[in-house]
């Protein structure tokens, strides 16, 4: 990009990149009050504390050490891709927001990195992502470069571990439901509504399974631990069926937005097409 000798702006593209300093310029001040006003960093670290906290309390604090680390990332990640922009050069999107995410594959926050890794080890070694064994091989060898760059520790061996099984384990699900009669009770007996329902069930367990094996290296294992016991064991079914109905119903929002947005999408290219 930096060879290239024709630079031209596309249509809007200085309103574009005026909107998008704007935002950072807000998620910069947000950032600053995480920081001098709230404590969700530090008190996960206090556990008599946390145990006296609510369920709902512990899940929200959860949810919000993911969104702070989001919203840092995003800071980081945007200012500089706008600089960049200014400079006609095209870098990586910023990371997809937390809320955003209830499947595995989509759980990087670096693009860059997660791109070269898919190039390079993840794609390489599983190819199409059809086959359990590849999958397999191709997460432990991803995971492993990973673990590596990150930096050898207790905590990330966990969360590799954690994380490599959650990408697997949507694979081995999705191949489950792809056997008969699942296929053909699907193909005949349920709309595409019906299907999205159903998925979005799996897409709530999923979103929180994401919180809350990556909250291991943003706070701590005591921490998850505690959360996992409080959601999964003394929260049931009260706390457990409440949040997870919620999280359920904003994936159903997620994948609405993001039908519409393909939808949207494909117009676009066949009318460039014609």
């Amino acid at each position: 990009q930096v060879s290239t000798r024709e630079l031209q702006r596309k249509d809007d593209e200085m309103r574009n990149i005026r909107v998008h300093a704007l935002l950072h310029v807000g998620a910069i001040i947000a950032v600053d009050i995480f920081f001098h006003f709230f404590y969700i960093l530090t008190l996960p670290s206090d556990l008599k504390f946390m145990n006296r906290l609510s369920d709902w309390s512990l899940a929200g604090l959860a949810y919000s050490n993911l969104v702070y680390d989001w919203v840092k990332a995003a800071v980081m990640f945007g200012v500089i891709n706008t600089i960049a922009r200014l400079d006609h050069l095209d870098p990586p999107q910023p990371p997809k927001c937390i809320t955003m995410l209830y499947v595995f594959a989509e759980t990087h926050f670096d693009r860059g990195i997660n791109d070269w890794l898919c190039k390079y080890v993840y794609d390489h070694i599983g190819e199409n992502h059809d086959n359990v064994m590849k999958e397999l091989v191709a997460t432990i060898a991803t995971f492993a470069v990973t673990t590596l760059w990150l930096g050898p520790c207790e905590i990330v061996y966990i969360w590799s571990v954690f994380n490599c099984f959650g990408l697997n384990f949507e694979l081995w699900v999705q191949k489950f439901f792809q056997q008969e009669p699942f296929a053909k009770l699907e193909v005949r007996n349920w709309a595409a509504a019906m299907s999205r329902r159903i998925r979005a069930v799996f897409g709530a367990a999923n979103f929180w399974a994401i919180v809350l094996y990556n909250i291991l290296a943003l706070n701590s294992l005591e921490f998850a631990l505690l959360v996992t016991k409080r959601l999964l064991l003394t929260g049931f079914p009260v706390s457990t069926l409440s949040i997870w109905f919620i999280t359920y119903c904003g994936v159903q929002l997620i994948k609405e937005r993001e039908r519409i947005l393909a939808i949207e999408e494909e117009k676009c290219d066949k009318a460039k097409a014609e």
